[in-house]
């Protein structure tokens, strides 16, 4: 099977079941299911050939869901781009992924215009909005389908990386497919149910839910910029029964819900996971949402989204299924999961190792990084420099990074870019970064800045500087400033040392 067949089976079957609404607009699943075929025939026309890669540039709209659609139909290589990041980071992944085409929506427009300016060599197309009036695709037939190969790439999706470049993760059609599947089975979505878009669709979460969504021929509904009031505005207009929600949403919808609370309780199923969750702010979820299924995913891009679940049952105070609120769960089927030590050696439940994981879901490489792949892909395990340790009974509890990784709001920051971005000012002569706790974002970025003789810069100064050269979100939220920053032996920053610096400065804040 390849990723367009879900779109293909769910036509077959459910041709006239609604498919996709939003504002007022809708279409059914063998409308879309032409649709998708008639973009993709058009980027046939435009010369884009199988195996070509193209960007996708678009908010949480039905554009979004067609384009990705298109792409693979077309035999191409979906590349979605983070709409968050800085016009640099999207065009070194335009570049790095030798995209032919960028597709766009209106809402991206001005920013797609000037990443096509930049690279010259990548067309730009935009997915107009349905129902304005005329058909762009009217003069186009239907492509006709054609499966993949099990192996063949679907997606190059971008993460971060350590040092300050991002890297393609390189999804097979296979691997998709059990991440649909898997989510249409453990999340149990059919064709009744009504799925809302709410976490960014370039994400890879939210990518294979959706996946998981039109292998059960259900609802997709759109959220393009969160809010409270507008998820709750959506959930009481569509009937929303399923959505994901990071904890940074999670906090705001609860805190801005209200004497609207009660919307929250329709919901049949919260699915949460992509970032850190206090267990303050789970169980407030879990006593202010009584009666809603709560799911917890772990899992990374390398894997194609989720490879372990913590499941509803599992989300009690009391009984015999209690106290698990604290692990991610059990490793999913068609997935094998160990904790290793250095040498690669299996550690007894109790112990703290680095999660390795195997599967026909882990990525295929880095695109255009065999180095990196050989040192992540070992012996056929996909070291994710997670730490973690098992239970006796099987739950695996995530307790750090052996990467330098700090995740805020579900967004990855890797502590090497931002740092690079401080070592950018002139004042600069040391920069080191940290993930401290936070309540609303479960970490946030804490730099520690060591000034050059002579030199001065602010804390301010030093937080706008960076966002002139990454994405507002990855730049410090807060800087200190030290004389030199606290060595190892071998002359690495001891981090551990600045973490508790911090705890330190905010008990004696709080004393």
């Amino acid at each position: 099977m390849s990723v367009h067949h879900l779109l293909a089976n769910a036509a077959q079957a459910f041709p006239n079941h609604t498919a996709i609404r939003h504002l007022g607009r809708a279409a059914q699943w063998g409308a879309f299911a032409d649709r998708v075929a008639r973009r993709a025939a058009s980027l046939r026309a435009a010369g884009i050939r199988p195996g070509d890669r193209v960007a996708v540039l678009s908010a949480n709209v039905p554009e979004h869901l067609e384009a990705l659609f298109a792409v693979v139909w077309a035999g191409c290589v979906l590349v979605p781009l983070n709409t968050r990041l800085a016009a640099a980071e999207q065009g070194f992944i335009i570049g790095h992924a030798q995209c032919s085409l960028l597709l766009h929506d209106e809402r991206n427009a001005r920013r797609a215009l000037e990443l096509a300016g930049a690279s010259p060599a990548t067309a730009l197309t935009p997915i107009e909005q349905w129902d304005t009036g005329s058909d762009p695709l009217a003069g186009h037939d239907a492509l006709a389908f054609v499966p993949a190969t099990p192996r063949a790439p679907a997606a190059i999706v971008y993460t971060g990386g350590t040092t300050g470049a991002p890297k393609g993760v390189e999804l097979s059609h296979e691997a998709l497919l059990l991440q649909a599947l898997a989510a249409k089975d453990n999340f149990h979505l059919d064709h009744e149910t009504v799925f809302i878009h709410t976490a960014p669709m370039f994400h890879v979460a939210d990518f294979t839910a959706g996946l998981g969504v039109t292998a059960a021929a259900a609802r997709h509904c759109f959220l393009p910029e969160f809010s409270p009031a507008a998820l709750l505005d959506a959930i009481e207009r569509e009937g929303i029964d399923v959505a994901i929600l990071v904890p940074t949403m999670i906090v705001a919808t609860l805190d801005g819900a209200g004497e609207r609370r009660a919307v929250v309780q329709r919901l049949r199923t919260i699915l949460y996971g992509a970032a850190p969750i206090q267990e303050p702010v789970l169980r407030r979820l879990m006593n202010e949402a009584p009666g809603v299924g709560l799911i917890q995913v772990y899992g990374q891009t390398e894997v194609g989204g989720a490879c372990s679940m913590l499941k509803e049952r599992h989300h009690v105070f009391e009984g015999p299924d209690a106290g698990r609120l604290g692990s991610a769960g059990r490793v999913l089927p068609a997935f094998s999961m160990r904790v290793v030590d250095d040498a690669g050696r299996d550690l007894p439940p109790g112990k703290v190792g680095e999660i390795v994981v195997s599967g026909p879901g882990v990525m295929t490489s880095y695109w255009r990084a065999p180095d990196l792949t050989a040192s992540t892909l070992r012996d056929g395990w996909l070291h994710t420099g997670d730490l973690g340790t098992f239970d006796t009974d099987g739950f695996i509890s995530v307790v750090g990074r052996l990467k330098d990784m700090i995740i805020t709001g579900a967004e990855n920051v890797f502590a090497g870019e931002v740092e690079s971005a401080l070592m950018y000012h002139d004042a600069v002569q040391a920069a080191a970064v940290i993930g401290v706790p936070d309540s609303t974002w479960g970490e946030s970025v804490h730099a520690v800045v060591v000034l050059k003789p002579g030199h001065a810069a602010s804390e301010t100064a030093l937080i706008e500087h960076c966002r002139t050269r990454i994405a507002r979100y990855k730049c410090p939220r807060t800087v200190a400033f030290r004389a030199t920053l606290p060595l190892s032996g071998v002359g690495k920053v001891r981090k551990v040392d600045l973490l508790e610096e911090w705890k330190q400065a905010q008990g004696a804040a709080t004393g």
